[in-house]
């Protein structure tokens, strides 16, 4: 790929030093944040991967549509609060019983809509110009002055932006959720849920955990045990303790081995 020009070459600098400083901010404030309120409510420092990693990815998710557009300590401060923005999502999803697994609600729905908001508060007039976008709406933080006057047209555009997002996917998805539920198809059956699907649809464990439930397991497993003649859990043992019953095989002893290469041992058994 050949860029056409250096000023284009500039842009693509940009991007890609606003990328990473977005990514590194909100994994830091992800990170950092999460300690400081585990710290104040149990009076021990943790230090939280999860949320250094999808502070991270929510930094990415949020300087994406002002990369090209806003400055460098812009750049920092856009992923300085998409951390921030995570972490309360996080807890907003929790609080509201939502099942979200790996918290993609609040990294990319959350962290998207702020860095489409943020494009409109800080981008930077000189570098709209450099990246050949239009200069007769500019960031909100740009506007106060004589030539803008305080102008919230770009702002407005992007607030709108997200309205109509949200509203096409709730108009979208809504009905779909319901005839999902209306067929008795939208939550799995209790006991593989119980189990995990990991387990239950997918024939293995994702994780090493010491408190899965092996009773559970065992149930599920001879419940299905019948339709196909055999576990459907490859490796049952990795599963099941020792204390529950293996109900879905059989122990069967050794069999006998043909003496095939006429070896001198296997002569003196049988004739033992």
């Amino acid at each position: 790929m050949k860029i056409s020009s250096a000023a284009l070459g500039d842009v693509a600098t940009l991007a890609a030093v606003n990328t990473t400083l977005g990514a590194a901010a909100g994994a830091l404030s992800g990170m950092f944040t999460s300690t400081f309120l585990d710290e104040r409510k149990t009076g021990v420092f943790t230090w939280d991967t999860t949320a250094a990693m999808n502070g991270c990815l929510t930094g990415l998710v949020a300087i994406t549509a002002g990369c090209a557009t806003v400055e460098p300590w812009a750049g920092f401060v856009i992923g300085v609060v998409a951390g921030w923005v995570y972490l309360a999502a996080s807890a907003l999803i929790l609080r509201l019983k939502i099942d979200d697994a790996v918290d993609a609600i609040p990294v990319h729905m959350f962290g998207g809509a702020w860095g489409v908001l943020a494009a409109g508060l800080f981008s930077s007039p000189r570098l709209m110009a450099i990246a050949d976008y239009p200069t007769a709406s500019v960031g909100w933080f740009y506007t106060w002055n004589a030539a803008y006057k305080g102008s919230f047209t770009l702002m407005g555009i992007q607030i709108c932006a997200v309205l109509f997002v949200f509203g096409w996917t709730v108009c979208v998805f809504t009905p779909f959720c319901l005839i999902l539920k209306f067929l008795n198809l939208l939550r799995i059956d209790p006991l593989e849920e119980e189990v995990g699907m990991d387990l239950s649809r997918h024939k293995g464990s994702a994780y090493s955990r010491e408190d899965s439930n092996s009773e559970a397991v065992a149930k599920l497993d001879l419940s299905r045990s019948g339709r196909s003649g055999r576990n459907f859990y490859r490796r049952p043992s990795a599963a099941i303790n020792e204390n529950t019953p293996d109900t879905s095989c059989r122990q069967e002893g050794p069999k006998p081995v043909a003496n095939l290469g006429g070896s001198q041992h296997g002569q003196d058994e049988d004739t033992a």
